[in-house]
C-alpha cells in the first residue's frame, strides 16, 4: 500500500521538510494512521514512512495551471476547485501506482469545509460530491475526502470539549474564524493551540483523543470510506 496525501496547511496533514523533502505529520495524519492501525494493527509511518508521498497544496496548483484546459464544467464556483484538486491528486496517484507497479495507491484529500453552518446550505456535502467527481474523472476509485465539518477543530474538540457526548452539534458552528467564538478560540481554552501540533499529535497515538469514540458525520464518512479501501 502506497499513500498519496494533500492537506491545506503545515497543521492539518503535515509539510516536507526542505532540502530532505521528508514528510513531517500533523493531527489529521495521526487520524489517518490510528485508523490504519486499528485495521492492519501497525503504524503505517512508523514503520512505512517511505510508502507515503505528501504533496503540498501550491503543487497541486501549479500542476493545474499547465492545462490550458481543465474542465470543470457545471461545477458552482464554491466547489470547482474541490473538483480540481481532486483530479489532480488522482492523476499523481495513477502516475505514482504505475511507477511503483501497484495498484494499492490511496489519495487522501484533506479540506476544510469552513464557511458557515455548513450542514444547514448543504455546502459540505456539494464539496464532498465536488471532491468524488474529481477522482472519478480520471477514473480513479481509490481516493477519499478527509472534510471535517465545518473544519478539523471540531473533530478534537468532539474528545476535549463534548467528552464525546453531542458531537454533531458541533457540526453547526461556523467555520469562520472571525466569529465571536470561533472554534480556534475554543480549542486554545483547552490549553491546546492548533499550532501545537506535537501536543494533539500525541494526544491521538496515546489514545487520549480515541478516534472510536468520536461520532460525527463528517468523521464517520471519512472513517466508513478508508476503511472501505483498506
Amino acid at each position: 500500500m502506497h499513500l498519496v496525501l494533500s492537506g491545506e496547511g503545515n497543521s492539518d496533514i503535515g509539510k516536507l521538510c526542505y532540502p530532505s523533502t521528508r514528510f513531517f505529520p500533523a493531527p489529521m495524519y495521526y487520524l489517518i494512521d490510528k485508523i490504519i492501525e486499528t485495521k492492519l494493527k501497525y503504524s503505517f509511518y512508523e514503520l512505512t514512512p517511505e510508502l507515503i508521498t505528501f504533496v503540498p497544496k501550491s503543487k497541486l496548483i501549479d500542476i493545474q495551471k499547465k492545462f490550458i484546459s481543465f474542465p470543470s464544467k457545471g461545477k458552482n464556483k464554491e466547489t470547482a476547485l474541490f473538483f480540481k484538486n481532486a483530479r489532480t491528486l488522482a492523476m499523481i496517484a495513477r502516475e505514482k501506482a504505475k511507477e511503483l507497479d501497484d495498484e494499492d495507491v490511496i489519495a487522501i484529500l484533506f479540506r476544510d469545509s469552513d464557511g458557515t453552518v455548513s450542514t444547514i446550505n448543504g455546502m459540505w456535502d456539494k464539496k464532498i460530491q465536488s471532491i468524488e467527481k474529481g477522482f472519478n474523472f480520471e477514473n480513479f476509485n481509490r481516493g477519499v475526502a478527509m472534510m471535517p465539518n465545518p473544519k478539523s477543530e471540531v473533530w478534537l474538540l468532539c474528545a476535549l470539549k463534548n467528552k464525546y457526548l453531542n458531537c454533531s452539534d458541533l457540526e453547526n458552528r461556523s467555520g469562520n474564524d472571525n466569529s465571536p467564538n470561533n472554534l480556534k478560540d475554543e480549542l486554545e481554552h483547552f490549553g491546546i493551540s492548533y499550532e501545537e501540533t506535537n501536543k494533539i499529535n500525541e494526544m491521538i497515538k496515546n489514545g487520549e483523543i480515541d478516534i472510536d469514540k468520536i461520532d460525527m458525520p463528517s468523521f464517520r464518512y471519512f472513517v466508513d470510506a478508508l476503511n472501505s479501501l483498506l
